[in-house]
């Protein structure tokens, strides 16, 4: 966010707008974070392949030309080939480092491995022995890398892949009904890291986290979040940075998949109607899809509205594309909702990102009235979550069930309110 700001001393002590980060326009990637407690200037970009984030002070004791030329000096390394987190962030040295910490650091990112992979197939040089890919499987391998696993593993470095994130993606695949699509993309993504592990020396791979992956589990999950767990993790999001705790509570408030979430555009927005229209492109079946907004969640939209300039809501440092990084979040996530429970005396199960929409599912379905009555008719939280109604109603039934789908989604808002309520007073 550059727009409407005076990009001098005065102007920057005037700057209000809470968790949200102004770009220099003055360039260098220098950017100032505001938060309702400070405001801090920040370098942002990718340093061998990994998105590093280099803290340059709190302003205004660091000044604007201050931070202008750390900036300048930063970028010029970075341009120069020097590892930047190292000389300027907290890093580790080549010269300095464990074998544990060179190992790690060592090989590629899962999508430059990807780009090495699909390229050796076009060219039909790293088939080891086998026959070659046809052009058709090719493209197929193609669209489901950038459909299931671009956005989830593209940044993440290949030795530090685990079978838990490549499992919950597959099976939120047979969630949501495609069991066909689930099985071939594991079969797809057991090849691609069963030739990442062969060519080892280059893309860092020494175990393969996709060896154990089942082809032909057929059965649906069937876990969900309880209320407990809800409130565990809303708390353990309080910590969080702005943006990852809006993507979350935006997911649990709407129910909607993760790619549709951290995915979702500024132009998709209808900001008088309060509503966002998911494109056709973005989604499973390939039909638009409006959700329609509660206050609770428009609150959230419209602060990302307001955070920032991208085309995305929930948009990465360079403001180009959309947020990353999610498997390391999710784990740290995780890791805070199972401490929290913990000192409750409680086990949390494994849950992914994608539970979270099923969760929405099974407490919509069991909200009741004071005389037992369902509150929220089954085949309207259907259409909230976009499922497709077979049969004869889906068929032949095309209204867009615009108003239920509102009520529906005001009526569980208002439940994860009284869920959030009930943890507050517990904790006085």
């Amino acid at each position: 966010m550059s727009m409407d700001v005076k990009w001098n001393h005065q102007g920057l002590v005037g700057l209000k707008q809470e968790n949200a980060r102004y770009l220099d326009p003055k360039g260098n990637r220098l950017a100032l974070v505001v938060t309702k407690f400070s405001k801090t200037w920040t370098w942002q970009a990718r340093v061998n392949g990994v998105p590093r984030t280099l803290t340059l002070g709190k302003f205004p004791a660091v000044g604007l030309a201050d931070a202008r030329a750390k900036a300048g000096a930063i970028q010029a390394d970075h341009d120069a080939g020097v590892d930047v987190h190292v000389k300027y962030g907290a890093g580790v040295a080549a010269t300095d480092a464990t074998p544990a910490v060179e190992a790690k650091r060592a090989g590629m990112t899962c999508q430059q491995a990807w780009d090495r992979y699909i390229g050796g197939l076009k060219a039909g040089t790293n088939v080891h022995g086998k026959a070659r890919n046809k052009p058709r499987t090719i493209i197929e391998k193609e669209g489901m890398w950038k459909r299931q696993w671009a956005d989830e593993i593209g940044d993440t470095m290949m030795n530090e892949v685990t079978e838990e994130v490549l499992y919950d993606v597959i099976q939120g695949l047979r969630d949501d009904g495609y069991m066909g699509a689930a099985n071939s993309t594991t079969r797809y993504i057991k090849a691609f890291f069963r030739w990442a592990k062969l060519e080892k020396r280059a893309t860092g791979l020494r175990t393969n986290p996709a060896e154990d992956l089942p082809i032909s589990q057929l059965r649906a999950r069937d876990r969900y979040l309880t209320e407990n767990e809800i409130r565990y993790l809303l708390t353990a999001l309080e910590a969080e940075d702005q943006i990852w705790t809006d993507a979350y509570r935006l997911a649990l408030l709407t129910g909607q998949r993760k790619n549709e979430i951290f995915g979702a555009l500024r132009s998709e927005v209808d900001i008088n109607a309060r509503h966002i229209t998911i494109s056709a492109d973005r989604m499973k079946h390939n039909r638009a899809h409006v959700v329609p907004l509660s206050p609770q969640a428009w609150k959230i939209v419209e602060r990302r509205l307001k955070a920032t300039t991208s085309r995305y809501l929930f948009a990465a440092a360079d403001g180009d594309n959309h947020l990353t990084g999610f498997s390391k979040r999710q784990a740290a996530i995780k890791a805070a909702v199972s401490k929290l429970a913990s000192a409750d005396g409680i086990e949390v199960a494994h849950w992914s990102f994608h539970d979270l929409r099923r969760t929405v599912s099974t407490m919509m379905n069991g909200l009741r009235d004071e005389g037992g009555n369902r509150l929220i008719a089954k085949d309207h939280i259907e259409r909230v979550l976009s499922h497709i109604i077979r049969g004869v109603e889906g068929t032949y039934d095309r209204n867009d069930y615009y108003a239920e789908k509102r009520r529906a989604l005001m009526l569980w808002a208002d439940h994860l309110d009284k869920i959030v309520k009930a943890s507050k007073q517990a904790t006085k």
